[in-house]
């Protein structure tokens, strides 16, 4: 438990200056491909270090929860790409890596991590089951919101209209609203800080992407 904390706490610390790193290494020409090449490489180690700490601890009800949030909402993102049914039309481009079904694996891994993350941030000011879920999913759409321009440029998807659907924000608004009740009735802990902080991160990352680079 000892090694756990102190991997936790220089993850704590590496974490941010390893994004910041990124950001700037995608404002340099020479490296900006290597960025676009190491994309699913960075969302993978992500995800490794966020839900690690509960694998090692054997946290049996939260890695189901996050095993169910992660298939349904893949599900969700092959059902939305094949019909437009769910978030609107779009397609994926090649910088997220392996797809199955036109959607990358890893798509669903950091939605995941990302309601986890938010739920965890909004449990610190409430644990009042719906203001969780409403709090979380206001993150969620946030994030997203964000993220869509500079995602956009660095071709992790397309949209098929020059505009993004609102449809979109919807579906994601809904999708955490429901995902975080299911984190909040269950009453979920995580044996880490780490998926807060890479909602922080990676929030920060984007934002920094869109004001300076897009």
């Amino acid at each position: 438990m000892l090694r756990l904390q102190r991997f936790q706490r220089w993850i704590v610390l590496l974490l941010p200056a390893f994004y910041l790193m990124g950001f700037l290494f995608h404002l340099w020409d020479a490296t900006f491909p290597l960025m676009l090449a190491m994309t699913p490489y960075t969302i993978l180690g992500t995800a490794i270090l966020g839900f690690l700490p509960d694998v090692v601890t054997r946290n049996r009800k939260l890695l189901l929860w996050a095993a169910g949030t992660f298939a349904i909402t893949l599900f969700l993102e092959i059902l939305g790409v094949a019909t437009g049914a769910v978030f609107g039309s779009y397609t994926y481009g090649p910088t997220l890596g392996f797809p199955v079904m036109d959607v990358p694996l890893l798509i669903g891994i950091n939605w995941t991590l990302i309601i986890m993350g938010a739920a965890m941030l909004v449990e610190r000011l409430t644990n009042n089951p719906w203001q969780v879920a409403l709090g979380t999913a206001a993150i969620t759409v946030v994030f997203d919101w964000i993220m869509e321009p500079v995602a956009i440029a660095l071709d992790y998807w397309s949209w098929s209209s020059s505009t993004i659907p609102l449809q979109n924000y919807i579906a994601w608004f809904v999708i955490a609203f429901v995902f975080a009740t299911i984190f909040s009735r269950m009453k979920l802990k995580t044996a880490s800080p780490i998926p807060s902080l890479i909602v922080v991160v990676q929030a920060l990352f984007f934002s920094l992407l869109r004001l300076l680079v897009i």
